[in-house]
């Protein structure tokens, strides 16, 4: 198993051999700032990496701290689910290892907080932010709890450019193997999936857009049976030729990964907001699976490359 104890700007995050192994990543693969070669048209680029981890609610303290450093360790920006009452120790941590943190006051609300490296992030200065509400399917504290969108303006320190991120997670046990359960969990996550395409394709006018989150549906599944209402048809358009600018998944524009998130199934996700070529600023180049969490799920990474 791996721990990464907050990895600085540009050095490479701890991986495990068995991660590296079946993934076939190359070690060393830190955040770089590039010039295009002699000869090309001139660019500077630079790297970064967004993560997301679902850290189980009822773990120690220890562990969730483990499984915190470890998925810090491999990003720069980070969504987390399932964390409503872990405010404190994540504001310490925050405090003590160089990341801003924006957890919406409210138990629920605070569920789906995100943080930035402050090395190369920190809040743009419109300070755009929010929380919104989407579902309270189970209501008076019955399981699946109150839902919530959380999302956060940052601004991209080597470039200017602004980055959203919306981080969320949808209600548990919504598919059968792609096909939709008739219950009223799954027509409150259908809402849910739509909202995040809405707050997606708004935010887009603002710069770049990236979305994570557990979305309890797997994604090969998903592909394989497309039932309108989830996240293949209503957020991946299914990939339809001529389907952009839209969002894409890391699993539909990198390939799926040999290792799964939870169990055997792929349901945490991590999006990018794909612009046409003339328009594309910020590119996903690299999508993995960081495995050695104490937590039932497994974490993801995309890595990008943004143009200055």
């Amino acid at each position: 198993m791996t721990t990464s104890q907050g990895a600085p700007q540009g050095s490479a995050p701890a991986i495990s051999r068995r991660t590296l192994a079946r993934l076939g990543l190359a070690a060393g693969a830190g955040a770089a700032t590039t010039v295009a070669a002699a000869g090309s048209a001139s660019a500077v680029t630079s790297t970064f990496r967004v993560g997301h981890l679902n850290i189980l609610s009822t773990i120690s303290h220890a562990d969730f701290l483990h499984d915190l450093n470890l998925i810090a360790g491999h990003c720069h920006l980070l969504g987390l689910n399932e964390v409503q009452f872990r405010r404190d120790e994540l504001r310490n941590w925050a405090d003590s290892n160089g990341w801003h943190l924006y957890m919406p006051s409210g138990t629920w609300p605070g569920a789906e907080p995100l943080l930035a490296r402050k090395s190369m992030f920190r809040a743009t200065s419109s300070g755009d932010r929010g929380s919104t509400f989407v579902c309270d399917t189970g209501g008076s504290a019955e399981p699946p709890p109150p839902r919530y969108l959380t999302w956060i303006s940052w601004e991209h320190l080597p470039s200017g450019r602004h980055v959203n991120h919306i981080n969320s997670h949808l209600n548990a046990h919504i598919d059968d193997n792609g096909s939709p359960y008739a219950l009223p969990r799954t027509g409150d996550a259908e809402k849910h999936i739509r909202m995040i395409r809405d707050l997606a394709v708004g935010r887009s006018d603002n710069g770049q857009v990236v979305v994570s989150g557990d979305f309890n549906v797997d994604y090969q599944d998903d592909k394989r049976v497309q039932y309108s209402q989830f996240p293949y048809t209503v957020l991946e358009e299914r990939q339809a030729t001529g389907a952009i600018p839209g969002l894409r998944s890391g699993y539909s524009q990198l390939g799926v990964t040999n290792l799964p998130t939870l169990g055997s199934r792929r349901i945490d996700y991590i999006y990018e907001w794909v612009r046409v070529p003339s328009s594309r600023l910020m590119e996903m180049t690299n999508h993995y699976v960081v495995d050695g969490t104490r937590s039932d799920h497994n974490g993801v990474v995309a890595a990008f490359s943004m143009t200055h």
